[in-house]
């Protein structure tokens, strides 16, 4: 093989070498952009039924744990947005209101200020009147329908919401539970397999993204195996989620912010 040849081919052969890197390192970045994208999604989507799941609370004075049941309230109810009084007060009557309050204690003027409407409406001078909204429009939800679907990757992936009722025992008052998550093997598919593993191991070595352990308890089986928490892997499940219904402290956070 003369010079020229030989040059020729390990020309050839460091091209092909800079382009396969350049092709991994094009495709990790391609990838991390895509799984922010659909991450992204995923979460905002979940901030929506925990806000709907909040005006649902507001209404009924516990949260809903049927997504379809979910998915009709926000559909077919409103909430509401605001309260603002029918007019202001006169001049004479802020006065006369004022000087009544400044008599019943030592008031600033900051505070007769903030006492006064709640004084005018006792009163029956000023009424207060409620501004209603669809609760698809509060939560900025075009198609309510939609609330209940991942969001990107599998076609009409679910979103998984569950409930679970606990006794304060100091209070003697039930508490409800719930969380709503999707599951990383939906909202990540179609993209390479290979990666979404890589992905997956990663999360569960830095132990993040995970949710409940017990997914296919009752409720009668969840009580007598809350002694076995602490010593139970709690990473068969991985995705992200909001809520949490082994703890009563999580108040809606998401798992991303662990």
């Amino acid at each position: 093989m003369n010079k020229k040849i030989l040059i020729t081919v390990l020309a050839i052969i460091a091209v092909l070498m800079f382009g396969a890197c350049f092709w991994s390192i094009y495709s990790d970045i391609n990838f991390e952009k895509q799984v922010t994208e659909r991450e992204d999604a995923v979460k905002a989507r979940l901030k929506q039924i925990r806000d709907a799941e909040d005006s649902y609370r507001m209404k009924y004075k516990h949260y809903c744990g049927d997504i379809d049941s979910l998915v009709d309230f926000v559909k077919n109810e409103k909430s509401i947005k605001d309260t603002q009084m029918d007019r202001e007060l006169s001049d004479d009557e802020y006065e006369s209101l004022s000087k009544e309050i400044a008599a019943e204690g030592n008031y600033t003027d900051d505070e007769i200020k903030k006492l006064l409407p709640e004084r005018a409406i006792k009163k029956g001078i000023l009424h207060e009147d409620t501004i209603w909204e669809s609760v698809s429009s509060m939560i900025g939800l075009q198609n309510a329908d939609s609330l209940k679907l991942v969001p990107c990757g599998k076609a009409n992936a679910i979103i998984d919401l569950r409930k679970r009722d606990v006794l304060d025992l100091k209070t003697a008052e039930i508490t409800t539970l719930v969380e709503f998550r999707a599951n990383l093997e939906d909202y990540l598919d179609g993209l390479e397999q290979k990666r979404v593993d890589n992905y997956r191991h990663d999360m569960k070595d830095r132990g993040m993204e995970v949710a409940s352990l017990w997914d296919d308890l009752t409720e009668e089986e969840f009580d007598s195996v809350q002694k076995l928490l602490p010593t139970r892997n709690k990473e068969r499940w991985i995705g992200l989620r909001m809520g949490d219904i082994t703890d009563a402290s999580n108040k809606m956070a998401g798992n991303w912010k662990k």
